[in-house]
């Protein structure tokens, strides 16, 4: 059954990595190949592949039928609908997930309805709760989000979620509460008990915690939170999936195993028409549902919750619950239920975690005696399992990971979890001393942690793996988790080296590439020499206190392998070029800093840039170009002008200067503006690309940083214009992603990420 389950999952992975869906007609295959299936032995693996591919098909344009149309985007929309999450308060807004049952404009409906939507509501807003009918004037765009290797994909996740549109409320007399919530809506429970517990706790940085394993919501976590979980590796308990939801399901068999020879006593006839283990299992399986529901009944714990229904199905059934069997059969029921689980990063970790498990350990006669060393073992066998994955996903692998959870699991298992829902049954009738005691719990996990985090070294960065390296890699852990007397298991040490060998860049002396970053409205670019790389701007930061350097500039340098900077070029002070420092500082060394503001780069010792200064690596030769030591200039103008010149090709960045800096650099520079590349000043804004200095800098490619549908409305139609009237091929990282361009002999390589990445759900040109 597990092998049926993979070669089901090889074709669901495939269909998922598409650019473009075939025609929902091909899906038509679906019955007739599992008619050949059930008919021909022979044609079953295959078969399940097939399936697995036509499966996913079918889910995926059953998704993107509701599709919001571009011409729709931006547009004030009248929707009518219902709150379909826990709303998120944040200081200035409130966010939330709505489905939209009608939509129109003017009076007239509005055929491209996306359904299920994400919503901020800034002014005017209005206390929400889940399953309340909603009546609002909304502007909707389509889901996008930044692309670029090695980062987060919004998009991914978006259509994971069933969210097929992002955007806000308008504040809007129109804006009206048609119908309350049902008292049976589960989200409104979980929306009455999370405020309970916000009422009933008194203000601590750890109270956040309780909510997060209670009900699901984990908007109380802050960063510096999530730091510490990732650094111990422990960042799983905080996500309501198979641990919690198992612990639940195990405590309701064993309480009703318990019970059941009492309860025979009482009720004589009982043991005639039901057995023990039948009612303990059921019993379990509503304990895990009722969890489920409680966390929101989020992608994790479905599956969590599918897998144990497997399990205690087949002990109602009195079936042998065959390990692989019991694998299979659930990674069958997951993917029949969500074809697009594999996008998530957590399936593969909860299911590497089980299947880990399993192999190192089995169903052994000695897990009976000596437990506290096989406990040690389990945390052994998922710490070294999970590794491959991690390494894909993450490039870095929690190194006191083994060692927080041999504590860590047991005390939020058996102590914070069984406090934290006791103490919310209590919470109903007006007893809140249990959850004082489940955060008293807490403090003492983080306590530990803490220790933990107190070391140096947490986290072990390493290299994205190919799919050559991530075999390798994983037969260097099978290896490593044979059973105990097999020798020479020291000899997986040898395959987990290509963890440390990043992937050749391919660059010779005198060759550079230079990645413009996608970080919405703002600007970072990454400039790569042989052995030497340059980061020009940090990208932006926003008031929740989402910021660039941490979501993006960070995990592009881990999966092209950079664990030093040696130069960071900080054109000038402006919050979407500087605010993503934030997240940049410490998470790895800066040898050098330059920058027109030098006074405003925190924890970093930075000098000033000035016409003049240059270097050179490996046969690439840098010089700023701008600003004079004596102009006197605004904060734009003084942006940092750096020239890149390789092999006969130049590459220029120009920051935020506008028109008076244009001149200046004109009259200082003359010809050496002349370019291949230009990185457009100000994003393409009016005040700034001048006829005189597109005419001077002749750029065969220029590229516009710029967000998507931002607010500014750049770039500004008259200076792509000029551009285009010079005949420059225009790139847009709002269009593109990521933009890479890369100097060789021949030329110039270009590289948009969103297009060498593309799957089917992801924004459209």
């Amino acid at each position: 059954m597990l092998f049926k389950g993979l070669l089901f999952l090889s074709g669901a992975v495939l269909c998922t990595r598409l650019p473009a869906l075939p025609h929902i007609w091909f899906a038509s295959g679906l019955l007739p190949v599992t008619w050949l299936i059930w008919k021909f032995p022979g044609f079953r693996f295959p078969g399940y592949v097939i399936c697995g591919f036509l499966w996913t098909l079918l889910n995926a344009h059953l998704v993107l039928q509701h599709e919001l149309q571009p011409g729709e985007e931006g547009k004030s929309l009248y929707a009518e609908g219902v709150v379909v999450s826990l709303p998120e308060t944040r200081d200035r807004s409130i966010r939330f997930n709505f489905r939209i049952d009608e939509l129109s404009q003017y009076g007239h409906a509005v055929k491209s309805n996306p359904g299920k939507v994400r919503l901020s509501w800034y002014e005017g807003r209005q206390p929400l709760q889940p399953g309340e009918r909603w009546r609002l004037t909304i502007r909707l765009k389509r889901p996008h989000g930044y692309m670029n290797p090695g980062g987060f994909d919004y998009e991914s996740w978006l259509f994971q979620n069933r969210l097929r549109a992002t955007g806000y409320v308008i504040d809007d007399e129109e804006n009206t509460r048609l119908q309350k919530a049902s008292r049976l809506n589960p989200d409104l429970l979980r929306f009455v008990i999370r405020n309970k517990i916000r009422e009933a706790l008194p203000s601590d940085a750890l109270a956040g915690f309780i909510p997060a394993l209670a009900v699901g919501d984990r908007s109380g976590l802050s960063d510096a939170h999530w730091q510490v979980l990732t650094a111990t590796g422990t960042n799983h308990l905080i996500a309501i999936s198979g641990l919690h939801i198992g612990l639940v399901a195990g405590i309701v068999y064993l309480l009703v195993l318990r019970a059941w020879g009492p309860l025979c006593l009482f009720v004589p006839v009982l043991p005639g028409h039901v057995s023990g283990v039948r009612l303990a299992a059921a019993a379990a399986m509503l304990g895990a549902l009722a969890y489920a529901l409680l966390a929101g009944f989020a992608l994790p714990a479905q599956r969590a919750l599918i897998m144990l229904c497997v399990y205690f199905g087949m002990k109602l059934y009195y079936r042998t619950a065959v390990s692989s069997d019991v694998l299979g059969t659930a990674l069958f029921a997951v993917l029949a239920i969500d074809p697009f689980a594999p996008l998530s990063a957590s399936f593969w970790l909860s299911f590497s975690a089980v299947a880990v498990i399993l192999y190192g350990v089995g169903y052994r006669a000695h897990l009976q005696r000596r437990r506290l060393w096989e406990w040690g073992r389990v945390q052994y066998i998922v710490t070294m399992g999970l590794v491959p994955v991690l390494a894909l996903y993450y490039q870095e692998i929690p190194v006191y990971s083994l060692f927080a959870n041999m504590f860590a699991v047991p005390w939020v298992s058996l102590v914070v979890i069984p406090l934290v829902l006791s103490g919310c049954a209590l919470l109903l009738v007006g007893v809140d001393l249990l959850l004082e005691l489940a955060l008293a719990s807490m403090h003492a996990f983080w306590w530990a942690m803490n220790l933990f985090t107190a070391w140096e070294f947490q986290l072990l960065p390493v290299s994205r793996p190919g799919l050559i390296s991530m075999a390798v890699i994983s037969a260097g852990v099978l290896i490593l988790l044979l059973p105990r007397g097999i020798t020479s298991r020291w000899l997986g040490l040898i395959w987990l080296v290509p963890l440390f060998f990043p992937a050749k860049i391919g660059l010779s002396s005198g060759e550079a590439a230079m990645t413009v970053l996608d970080v919405g409205q703002g600007l970072a670019v990454v400039v790569r020499t042989q052995r030497h790389s340059l980061l020009y701007d940090a990208g932006p930061a926003y008031a929740s206190g989402f910021n660039t350097g941490a979501a993006v500039i960070v995990p592009f340098l881990r999966d092209k392998g950079i664990g030093t900077l040696d130069m960071l070029v900080q054109s000038h002070g402006d919050i979407d070029h500087i605010g993503g420092l934030q997240g940049l500082i410490g998470e790895l060394p800066v040898s050098r800093v330059i920058s027109s503001v030098p006074g405003e780069i925190p924890l970093l010792q930075a000098g000033e840039c000035l016409d003049g200064q240059a270097w050179s690596w490996d046969g690439v030769h840098f010089q700023v170009l701008h600003p004079g030591s004596t102009q006197q200039l605004s904060a734009n103008d003084r942006s940092c002008v750096v020239r890149v010149e390789t092999r006969g090709l130049v590459m220029l960045l120009t920051g935020d200067i506008e028109e008076r800096a244009e001149r200046s650099l004109l009259q200082r520079h003359g010809e050496r503006l002349r370019a291949d590349v230009l990185v457009v000043p100000h994003h393409g804004s009016k005040t700034s690309s001048t006829r005189d200095f597109i005419e001077a800098v002749s750029p065969d490619i220029a590229v516009f940083p710029v967000g998507y549908r931002n607010r500014f409305g750049l770039p500004d139609r008259d200076v792509v214009s000029r551009y285009r009237e010079h005949g420059a091929r225009l790139l847009s990282t709002a269009e593109s992603g990521a933009i890479r361009i890369k100097t060789t002999g021949a030329g110039l390589q270009v590289t948009a990420h969103r297009d060498k990445q593309r799957r089917f759900w992801h924004a459209a040109k």
